[in-house]
Parts: structure tokens; sequence; C-alpha cells
């Protein structure tokens, strides 16, 4: 059975799709505002947790022991995440997830407030927010396209991509407030509170719903949940069948193993050695980026329509690539900034883009795995990014792994390039 036919675009309706259509909708505003509540509060949390572990007198071991039980927790459990979203559908994963992670920092919180909580404690509570990350994240991805007829998953991609990077935006400068006008240990707290108002949430979606999908919007378009779905494809045979779904991971892959050290480590080495740069450099970068993103996100689903998707995504990458080579080489704070605004709008733009394209790739029974599947790939790909950008600034210049991630950026796109199922996206 080929899995390609499932991911043919669907015809375009011929009235005209307002980029906020998918807001009218009240279960996808729940969803969207619970989890950006989420999201900002993880940003929050984020920024108090190294002050937490240091400040309580734990070398920076303790904070790197704590991060990589995060980051392990997070690979073991996506797979298995996604086949419990498949299975008992994606609203009771995320809401389980939800539910311990707030009981997680709630007891981390009150540890806190009242003395000096344990090393143990700090990382049992690093591993148990990793897990329920990986379970959470292919559920969250899979539930939209049961709430939205298909004609307007890709804005509704866009509104919530925008949301949570709007809440990646101001969560760092909340975080940086509670921990300096306070302590540590209400930024915690603030977190905790968020997985409760997220939890709420998802409890006041209506379990039953499924989006209402019209014959022009798309006549085969099914919801994940679907009870009366054959499902008569295992993840492994849909991979195999599906070469646009083996050419996205391939992307995901090379890209993820560039990125993530290319921005971590040698971006902050880059501004460092730089004087028209230094640390309020490397901030304003990351600003910049952060910025593009949100707008290359927001504006995705408005500004792409019709079957050219597939050369949108080679030239975005194409570009980005020559961007980024190009980095260390670029004079003047304000230039770099404007690159950087750049290459995170096109970023935006491919997120978009390629999670619309992977929800609609999988036969529904399978699309919280096919998400597990990337979410997997992306997560096991950053220590291995931090550790080639390490190798890599060990021997060479910064601007080397900035080379070696626009020519991962090139081998993409001609790998996208050749992909005929891409092509026609």
């Amino acid at each position: 059975m080929s899995a390609e036919p499932a991911m043919a675009t669907p015809a375009a309706s011929p009235k005209t799709r307002s980029p906020f259509a998918s807001l009218r909708r009240r279960d996808f505003r729940i969803l969207v505002a619970g989890q950006s509540l989420s999201t900002l509060g993880d940003m929050v949390y984020l920024v108090a947790l190294p002050f937490l572990i240091l400040g309580s007198g734990y070398a920076t071991s303790g904070l790197s022991t704590t991060l990589t039980g995060f980051g392990l927790a997070r690979i073991v459990t996506a797979l298995p995440g996604g086949a419990l979203a498949d299975r008992f559908g994606a609203r009771p994963v995320m809401l389980g997830a939800d539910v311990v992670r707030c009981g997680a920092l709630t007891a981390l919180t009150v540890t806190a407030a009242r003395g000096t909580p344990s090393l143990a404690q700090l990382v049992v509570t690093g591993v148990v927010l990793g897990a329920c990350e990986g379970a959470h994240l292919p559920a969250y991805r899979s539930i939209t396209p049961a709430l939205v007829p298909d004609a307007e998953l890709p804005a509704a991609n866009s509104v919530s991509i925008a949301a949570n990077l709007f809440a990646n935006v101001i969560g760092p400068p909340i975080g940086g407030a509670l921990v300096a006008l306070v302590a540590p240990w209400p930024a915690i707290g603030a977190d905790a509170a968020s997985f409760a108002v997220s939890a709420l949430a998802l409890v006041a979606i209506n379990q039953r719903h499924r989006a209402t999908v019209s014959t022009e919007d798309s006549p085969s378009a099914l919801a994940p949940d679907q009870p009366d779905t054959p499902r008569t494809l295992s993840l492994a045979a849909f991979v195999r069948s599906s070469s646009l779904y083996r050419t996205v991971l391939l992307m995901t892959a090379v890209l993820g193993a560039s990125v993530g050290g290319t921005l971590e480590v040698a971006l902050p080495v880059l501004t460092r050695s730089r004087h028209d740069l230094g640390p309020a450099g490397y901030g304003w970068l990351m600003a910049a980026l952060g910025l593009g993103m949100l707008s290359g996100g927001g504006s995705a689903g408005a500004l792409v329509h019709g079957k050219r998707q597939g050369l949108i995504v080679v030239a975005a990458l194409a570009v980005n690539g020559g961007l980024l080579a190009a980095l260390p080489h670029v004079g003047g704070l304000l230039p770099m900034v404007v690159t950087m605004a750049v290459i995170g709008a096109l970023d935006g733009v491919l997120a978009v883009l390629v999670m619309t394209a992977t929800q609609r790739m999988p036969p529904p029974y399978l699309l919280a795995r096919a998400q597990a599947l990337i979410s997997l790939v992306t997560f096991a790909m950053f220590p291995l990014s931090v550790t080639v950008a390490g190798l890599v600034l060990h021997h060479w210049s910064p601007a080397a792994m900035f080379h070696l991630t626009g020519l991962g950026f090139a081998v993409v796109a001609l790998t996208g390039l050749a992909s005929r199922s891409l092509r026609r996206l």
C-alpha cells in the first residue's frame, strides 16, 4: 500500500479564507491559549532553573546532569507517547503530561520556597519534565487536524506556531524579572500554574469534537481518532512507502545535526570574539531570530497557497543556508541583526509548511506516531549537534561551523529538489 496519495494537497476552496478563520473555532482557540500559556511558563522556568541549581550551592555539573536527564527522558518517551496518542487520543496524553508536570513543579516550588532542594529532586524533576514533554509533543502536533478542517490547517498551524513563538520571546524577560526581584522559586511556581491552566483548557475541549470538513475542503479528510478508519499500515511500512516522509526525516536529521550547535555554541563564541558584538550582541541576534520566526510563522498561513509549497521549502532552505554561511563575515551589529531576522522569518515559514505536510502524510491512525518519529530525530540530533560544534571549534574558528551548517542546508535543499514527491507538494 502506498502512502503517497494520502498527502496529496487538498483542492483549494473557492472561497477566500481568512488566515484567522481557525480562531473562530472554540476548541482550537482553547488549545492555542492553553498551550501558549504553558510554553510561556516553560520559558520562565528555563531562566530560573540555572539560578536555582547554582544558587543552591551545586556545581555546574548539577545543572548539566539535570539537563542531560531532561534530554534523555525526552528521547525515550517520544515514540511511546505517539503510540499512546494514536491508541487513546491526543487529548488524554496531553492532559496526563500537563497534570504530572504540574505536580512535579509544585513539589519543587514548595521545597525551594522552604529551603534548598536536593540535587536528586532537581534531577528527578528534570527527568519527569523531559519524559512528559517527549510524550506531549507528538500528541500536540497531531490534535490540530481533528479541530479544524483540512483547508484551514496551514493557517491554524501558523497561528499556533506564532502564539508559541510569542511566548518564547516574552517568557525569558518575565522569568529574569521574577528571579531578580524575588527568587527562582516563584518562577518555577508560575510554570506549575501554567500547566494547571493548560490542563483545564484541555478538559474544556469537547472530547468528541471533530472538525466539520466540507467536500470542497478535502473530501477524504479524516479526524485522527475516527473509529472506522482501517488500520492496515504499520509505522515502519508507512515510512518505507512514503518517499516524502523519508525526505522530511532526512532533512530533520541533517539540519538538527548542525543548527543547534551553530546557534547555541558557535554563535556565542563568535560574538564573544568580536569587539563590535559581545554578550549584548548575542542577545540582540537571538532576539532578532525569535522575532523573525514569529513574523514568518505568523504570516505563513496567509502568504503561502497553491501547489508550489515544496519548491518554496527548497528555496527557503537554500537561502537560509547561504545566509548562515555568510553570517560570520557580515560586518556590524545592525546588518547581522537584519540577517538573523531574515533567517528567523524563513525558519518560521518552513516550520508551518513542514508541519502541515507531515500532518497530511500518514493515515490518521498513525498521525501521532509519525509526528513522534520526527520529534525523536529532532531530540536526538541536538546533543550530537552540540558535540560536533565543540569539535569543530576546538580545531577551527566559529566561522567553520557556520560554513558546515550552510553546507548542510545546501545538501538538504538539493535532496528536496531531487525528490519528486516534495516538488509536487
